[in-house]
């Protein structure tokens, strides 16, 4: 798991680095030879600098999916962000063929390699596993297997809206917890993995008081 992580924080810097690099182009850097096909090789015209801008918002989204993806931030609704990455993969290859066939010797030296890169690690990220994190709230196993309640029914005995991931690895008999009739549930704090649906626990799972 850790090579992925360094996978995406050195994705994360590069994306960073074309942030940079398409602000300064927005703001008038005489580097347009090195973009947009390199038909404006000193300032870009307003149009172009408008692209620009836009593509840093683009580049802020990849890296946001990234980070995600490895776990260093969660924004993104589970799954969001591998099925993301894969999306930036394919845009990422695309952007190696743009460049490659650009009529832009300079951008093609400098920003087809640069592409190239990035694809490859998109592509470590989006192959990376579920990251690992920490969860605290409500479990709980109605007699069709333990769930992580994202949200609870006011009810008694408790039940878990829509949506609650499955939570693999559980077992109720290491574990305090409150019965009625079939439904076992209980508050806890353990690390798990997400991916997509399901929860699979890593840790020792723990009360939450």
């Amino acid at each position: 798991m850790i090579r992925f992580v360094i996978a995406s924080v050195v994705f994360v810097v590069l994306v960073g680095l074309l942030v940079l690099f398409q602000l300064a182009l927005a703001f008038g850097a005489p580097w347009g030879r090195f973009a947009w096909g390199g038909q404006h090789p000193e300032a870009l015209p307003v149009g172009y600098r408008i692209g620009s801008g836009v593509a840093v918002l683009v580049y802020g989204l990849i890296a946001l999916l990234a980070l995600d993806r490895s776990g260093l931030v969660g924004v993104f609704p589970a799954g969001f962000s591998q099925a993301g990455m894969w999306v930036v993969f394919g845009f990422l290859i695309l952007g190696v063929v743009m460049n490659a066939i650009s009529r832009s010797t300079p951008e093609r030296n400098l920003m087809t390699p640069v592409s190239l890169v990035l694809a490859a690690l998109a592509l470590l990220v989006a192959l990376s596993g579920a990251a690992a994190r920490e969860f605290a709230g409500m479990v709980l196993d109605d007699g069709a297997g333990p769930v992580f309640c994202t949200t609870i029914m006011e009810s008694y005995p408790p039940r878990c809206g829509g949506g609650s991931p499955a939570v693999l690895g559980w077992d109720w008999d290491a574990v305090e917890h409150e019965q009625s009739q079939a439904v076992r549930w209980g508050e806890y704090r353990f690390d798990g993995a997400q991916d997509g649906d399901t929860i699979t626990v890593n840790g020792p799972v723990s009360p939450l008081r």
